[in-house]
């Protein structure tokens, strides 16, 4: 898998931010306007003097016309840390083009617009665990970097509670938390989640679909192979059997989203065979990824 993003595409991307749900603050100057008022360089409003306030805040042009004490109000601009973690384990292999070439691609634009808004950006990749991860990134250069560790062979099974325990470990600061896989997992994904949205991360579920999951193109008697365990099932597909199975995956994705709602993570469903400026510059911005 040869991954790139074009440089036009880059440009595009640099006009938006990533937008969390809540106000993260870790302590370090950046592009980010909090919504909290601090001493920061961008002017916000203005205030009636309270005993304590610092006098050097005070507007005197406002008290040499009003004689009114008011003190400046400044709006803070921190850091948004910003976590990419990517599923490359085997069922991410389905499809064509298969659901790992949509994942990273969608995981290189959204570091890449951290990178730009000069955020601390981390990019994960998972299987059965946590696999490898960058050092933390800033600066738009660091893109040819993530790009290089997101060109990666979908291998291996999916553990979400060990990838996520681990990475919950290893990333002290809480931030965004941009969840890509196919979340097919036996064992489930919820208690993962529920990990990060405890530690206060905002978390977004990028649920990559292939249409022959959804639609599968068969007939007869069929012998079915996890790509991940290996195990076989033999299946007689009848007349309704395809149509039977897509009302199922439809209940699964909608249970899924629902599950995830309830820890407070945003589920967004995205198809292999949209386009990537699809999914970047409509998709994605209207369902509050980024803006």
């Amino acid at each position: 898998m040869a991954l790139a993003l074009d440089s036009s595409l880059l440009r595009k991307l640099e006009r938006f931010e990533i937008l969390p749900h809540g106000i993260h603050r870790c302590g370090q100057i950046g592009y980010r306007r909090s919504l909290s008022r601090g001493t920061g360089l961008q002017f916000a409003d203005h205030k009636e003097y309270s005993p304590g306030d610092d006098i050097r805040y005070i507007d005197w042009n406002v008290y040499a016309h009003l004689e009114e004490l008011v003190v400046k109000v400044f709006e803070q601009e921190e850091t948004l840390p910003t976590y990419v973690l990517l599923d490359r384990s085997a069922s991410m292999s389905i499809g064509s083009p298969p659901k790992l070439l949509l994942g990273a691609q969608v995981a290189a634009a959204l570091a890449y617009v951290g990178l730009a808004e000069q955020n601390p950006v981390r990019v994960s990749l998972f299987a059965g665990g946590l696999v490898s991860s960058s050092r933390v990134l800033r600066g738009k250069a660091h893109i040819y970097e993530v790009c290089e560790l997101l060109d990666a062979s979908p291998a291996g099974t999916t553990d979400f509670s060990a990838a996520l325990e681990a990475f919950s470990s290893d990333s002290r600061l809480p931030g965004v938390a941009l969840l890509i896989s196919d979340f097919l997992d036996p064992a489930g994904v919820l208690k993962g989640v529920r990990l990060l949205a405890g530690r206060k991360f905002d978390v977004f579920a990028l649920h990559v679909v292939a249409p022959d999951e959804l639609h599968p193109g068969l007939s007869g008697d069929v012998e079915f192979q996890d790509v991940e365990s290996g195990a076989r099932l033999r299946v007689a597909v009848r007349k309704d059997t395809v149509e039977r199975f897509g009302v199922f995956f439809e209940g699964h994705c909608e249970a899924l989203r629902a599950e995830l709602r309830r820890c407070g993570a945003r589920y967004i469903r995205l198809s292999v065979v949209q386009p990537l400026d699809e999914i970047l510059f409509t998709r994605l911005p209207k369902e509050g990824v980024l803006r």
